[in-house]
């Protein structure tokens, strides 16, 4: 299956290759470091766990490769062996990512040598740790990258990457560093890194730190133009930024990170606090399997390893299994004899000592300490409960995982935070309609509860900072917890709505018949301008390079598929669907600056046009969606007499006045949750895919979705499309009312005045018109009028 990117995560790969054409293109304002060597195109990706930094630095790789003279080296860089093994896995072929990098041959850097650089009619992506190459006196190391290899009279590898020789042309091939996890770059490491010349440097971080020796090609970037701030994408005039930052707005609404945070503080023994822990897990597990979700959730259990649990000191191996006070046995033994959990199902990953030979654990016992094949025997592992410290929080992160024990060994708010990270993830990449399902869970033992109102502050801060989108609740009283979850009074159904596009197939079709085939078509039109810039300078004077540029042949092809489709994705992925991406003209290889490639874009935009305006809502009454529990805070309920449920703690702004103008009409409604209630597709070009209305009301066999927001999409022909929603008959049974603060005109659409609302509605012609009201009821009231 092919991944597909998303368009927030296609805009921000674009807006990094642009701006390496912005530098590279401008050769007045480029600085050198020295003769030969231009500063590197530098690039920071600001993102939080979870919104797919990965696929965004491979596709802007891929993007770059497309944008250069020579086949390029990749030298893709992490901290952990884990995220390598991990990482790679996904690039190879076959693997989640490795659409993403069609051409490319990727390799472990261990396995790279100097045919392989020399070869540049392949480009290549070269896996590494840090560990491989960090080391300060090269030459009297024991690293393999910097040792000659004498079988085949090899320089060390660490010198022909920095040569980069190619068999043909002589001139040496291009080098793109990226370092996934920035915020572990040290000034050693980068020191090695420039050692190597590189021409592009790409790192990425959820918190982004500079080392010293890299603030300096930033410094020097920044005289010439350059900014440190994070700048909003423009597709027509890209800006000299050296941050492309993604929004967490972005990420949540993708349903790529869950949509609310539950911390717990127990001030109790561990049996009760894990008690409570897997008595909601089982609740979750079920709620997954009855709305077929497509995921099992699992737990993680954080904890020191090799202490007493009775009084921190450490835990003697020399004794036996049930006579350990480690707490990670502790935890194991809990799950299987007291919760009868299969100890196949759970998985230690922990440097916990062990004396097989005179006290071995349980057969049973699914020990994994960090060993050389640990990490891939651990993945390969169907574990649903995994006991750790942190050595396993960089390089193992599952969105399946919702719930998590922290243990009072960890002691610190410091060390939630870092955890959060693992449990952020959302399963499936979206968001269900149970609140459950789209929550992170936390039970946090401590020593008394004057310690939790601490760690609540500061993982709120951090929250607020990251991803404020994201719902923070805390209780230390376990009731509390219990009781956010509030369960519909009554079984409330109503038709999901889909996309039918059966009356775009033919305007479709007639779009593609103008799609060109530049199979063997003439160079100037799949060729853009090839230039080859080389720099000259005197030695010793203090002047500029002086810089030739020639012409060249050509740069690198890429396949007209991969252009006109990820094109079709930054705007609206589900018209890429409608392709048939088989056809052998999208097999023709162009030049991304190409004739070719312009018409192809201009194409796929034209298609995504066709797709939206011929595209309908539809509903089917045997696919029905199912109202579902709401989590809320208990001290903060407004009480309703004819909701779905009890009340309600999420309502804002103008909300809760329009609530209990539904409720007083005595209609059955409920209050819809953002991102993971009723959605409603959206046809529009841009990031947001879907609507969710504010309120559903039950009015006889019709259900009226009401939002009192619809200023957004009044304008526009997506909200034309919302409030005309038919099944094949032409019946209306979902009705959506959009409300608008103040008094507006319906031709043209404008406001004209404040005070009262407007009720948008379309006309059985298909004309969008619109009544002012006073109060919310007599809005209300309008609303739902069939």
């Amino acid at each position: 299956m092919t991944f597909e990117l998303l368009p927030f995560q296609t805009r921000a790969a674009d807006q990094i290759a642009r701006r390496y054409l912005l530098l590279t293109q401008d050769d007045d304002e480029r600085p050198w470091e020295k003769r030969n060597w231009a500063t590197p195109f530098y690039q920071a990706l600001a993102a939080i766990t979870g919104s797919g930094k990965t696929p965004i630095l491979a596709d802007s790789v891929a993007q770059l490769r497309a944008l250069m003279k020579s086949e390029p080296i990749v030298l893709w860089i992490s901290k952990s062996k884990a995220v390598v093994e991990q990482t790679y896995g996904n690039f190879v072929g076959g693997g989640k990512y490795s659409g993403l990098l069609e051409g490319f041959l990727v390799n472990q850097l261990s396995e790279i040598n100097s045919d392989r650089i020399a070869d540049d009619t392949q480009p290549v992506i070269a896996m590494t740790t840090v560990a491989a190459f960090n080391q300060k006196d090269k030459g009297d190391g024991t690293l393999k990258v910097h040792k000659a290899v004498p079988d085949n009279d090899d320089d060390p590898l660490w010198e022909m990457l920095t040569a980069r020789a190619t068999n043909g042309s002589g001139e040496r091939r291009p080098l793109i560093i990226v370092y996934d996890e920035g915020h572990n770059l040290t000034d050693q490491q980068t020191e090695l890194l420039l050692e190597l010349q590189p021409d592009v440097i790409l790192v990425a971080s959820a918190t982004m730190k500079t080392p010293g020796k890299l603030g300096r090609i930033i410094d020097r970037l920044k005289e010439y133009g350059w900014s440190d701030s994070a700048i909003d994408f423009d597709h027509d005039s890209p800006q000299k930024g050296l941050v492309t930052a993604i929004r967490s707005k972005d990420a949540v609404e993708a349903g790529l990170v869950k949509r609310q945070i539950i911390l717990g503080g127990y001030a109790t023994e561990m049996e009760s606090t894990l008690n409570d822990m897997i008595a909601d897990f089982k609740v979750v597990t079920n709620r997954a399997e009855d709305l077929e979700a497509g995921f099992e959730p699992k737990a993680i259990y954080v904890c020191k390893t090799n202490i007493s649990s009775d009084d921190g000191t450490a835990d003697s191996a020399n004794k036996p299994f049930n006579q350990r006070r480690a707490p990670p046995i502790l935890i194991w033994r809990y799950l299987v004899e007291e919760q009868n959990i299969d100890p196949a199902e759970i998985a230690i990953y922990a440097d916990l000592k062990m004396d097989r030979k005179g006290y071995p654990p349980p057969d049973e016992f699914n020990l994994f300490s960090g060993g050389e094949d640990d990490f891939s025997a651990f993945n390969a592992g169907s574990f649903k409960h995994i006991i750790f410290n942190l050595s396993l929080q960089e390089g193992w992160d599952d969105p399946e995982c919702c719930f998590a024990y922290i243990d009072k060994s960890m002691g610190s708010a410091v060390q939630i935070e870092q955890v959060i990270g693992r449990v952020i993830r959302q399963p499936g990449a979206r968001h269900y309609a149970d609140p459950e399902l789209n929550t992170a869970n936390f039970y946090i033992r401590i020593d008394s509860r004057q310690e939790f109102p601490k760690i609540l502050d500061m993982v709120s801060k951090k929250i607020a900072a990251e991803m404020p989108e994201v719902k923070l609740e805390g209780f230390s009283d376990p009731q509390d917890r219990k009781r956010a979850r509030l369960n519909p009074k009554e079984a409330l159904t109503l038709p999901e709505i889909h996309i039918d596009a059966e009356k775009a197939v033919e305007p479709l079709q007639e779009v593609m018949n103008l799609v060109h085939d530049y199979n063997g078509a003439p160079i100037s039109q799949v060729e853009g301008p090839g230039e080859l810039s080389r720099a000259t300078q005197a030695i010793g004077d203090g002047s500029k390079p002086t810089v030739v540029t020639s012409a060249k042949a050509h740069s690198n092809r890429v396949i007209a598929r991969w252009l006109i489709r990820r094109a079709m994705q930054a705007l609206y992925p589900e018209a890429a669907k409608t392709v048939d991406w088989a056809d052998p003209r999208f097999e023709a290889r162009i030049e991304v600056t190409s004739q070719a490639a312009t018409d192809l874009r201009d194409k796929a935009e034209r298609l995504v046009d066709v797709y939206l305006a011929h595209a309908e809502l539809a509903f089917e009454d045997t696919n029905l969606f199912t109202i579902s529990s709401v989590l809320s805070k208990p001290d903060e309920i407004e009480h309703f007499e004819n909701a779905g449920h009890a009340g309600y703690s999420d309502l804002k702004g103008f909300e809760p006045e329009f609530a209990r103008a539904i409720d007083a009409t005595g209609y059955k409604w409920v209050r819809n949750p953002p991102n993971g209630g009723y959605a409603i597709p959206l046809l529009e070009k841009g990031g947001t895919r879907n609507f969710y209305p504010d309120f559903l009301v039950w009015k006889g066999d019709q259900i009226f979705a009401i939002d009192p927001k619809g200023e957004h999409l009044i304008q526009n022909d997506a909200g034309r499309k919302l409030l005309s929603i038919r099944d094949e008959n032409g019946k209306q049974r979902v009705l959506v009312r959009l409300i608008t603060a103040g008094k507006w005109s319906f031709d043209p659409i404008k406001p004209l005045g404040k005070g009262g609302y407007s009720v948008w509605r379309i006309t059985s012609s298909g004309q969008t018109r619109c009544t002012h009201h006073k109060t919310p009821d007599d809005a209300i009231k309008k609303a739902l009028e069939g």
